[in-house]
């Protein structure tokens, strides 16, 4: 396994001023452990062996850790195959690749992206081995049986559901950002260019880089589109979002 790089600019990173220290532990041991590529394997059995083989690590604290970074967008936790997998998210930006290919399958259309509130389901593959039984507690996965509070459309015409946790953790993550009004506008868009429209596997890429974007320009609270055309005007060269 070749040496990995960890700068000292972590120290004062707000995102890893978030985890507690298992956290933050766990997290630079996926660091030395993670393949070429920055993926690994996300079972949590898996983890416990290969992060922690000389501590006593409960499979849910894996479990929880797991989330915590997938929830402040540290990793990316899919599933390929049957199988999750994760992706460490700026590893280009800081490790070396050597190897010519992965280990691992990668995060892409054919994937499924599990959000942090869909590994804690009974029926994902990552679950706690305090645990066992198939459905402790009907709560857990209650909100997929609630109406969502919005839908933007797919390019396969398809209703993509956002409930609201989606909206509570966006909110959380971009306060200067009226959240519900800009997934009005992205629906608005969808709407509207229907050749344009995201894939599944792309449209919560697309919904997070929308409102980073209103963030970084000073939020959008106070204020409404007039038109269609307008969000379409500013939104549809959004580099790196528009051919999900």
């Amino acid at each position: 396994m070749p040496n990995r790089i960890i700068k000292e600019s972590i120290c004062t990173s707000d995102t890893i001023d978030q985890l507690t220290w298992f956290e933050e532990a766990f997290f630079y041991r996926l660091i030395v452990n993670c393949d070429d590529y920055g993926r690994t394997d996300a079972r949590p059995a898996i983890l416990k062996a290969r992060l922690f083989p000389l501590k006593s690590v409960t499979e849910r604290q894996i479990n929880d850790a797991l989330n915590k970074l997938s929830t402040v967008g540290i990793v990316t936790v899919y599933e390929y195959d049957g199988r999750p997998y994760l992706q460490l998210v700026t590893w280009e930006k800081h490790q070396q690749m050597r190897a010519k290919r992965s280990k691992y399958p990668a995060f892409d259309e054919t994937c499924n992206q599990m959000k942090s509130n869909e590994i804690k389901c009974p029926r994902n593959p990552i679950q706690s081995e305090s645990n066992p039984n198939p459905n402790p507690n009907p709560n857990v996965c209650a909100e997929q049986n609630s109406p969502p509070i919005i839908t933007l459309t797919l390019n396969t015409g398809e209703e993509y559901p956002i409930y609201q946790s989606d909206i509570d953790e966006w909110t959380s993550l971009y306060p200067a950002v009226d959240v519900m009004q800009e997934l009005r506008n992205m629906r608005g868009w969808c709407s509207g260019n229907a050749k344009k429209r995201k894939t599944k596997s792309g449209i919560k890429r697309f919904i997070v880089a929308w409102l980073a974007k209103e963030q970084d320009k000073g939020g959008t609270h106070g204020s409404v589109r007039n038109s269609n055309q307008a969000v379409e005007d500013k939104w549809g060269d959004l580099p790196g979002v528009r051919n999900f």
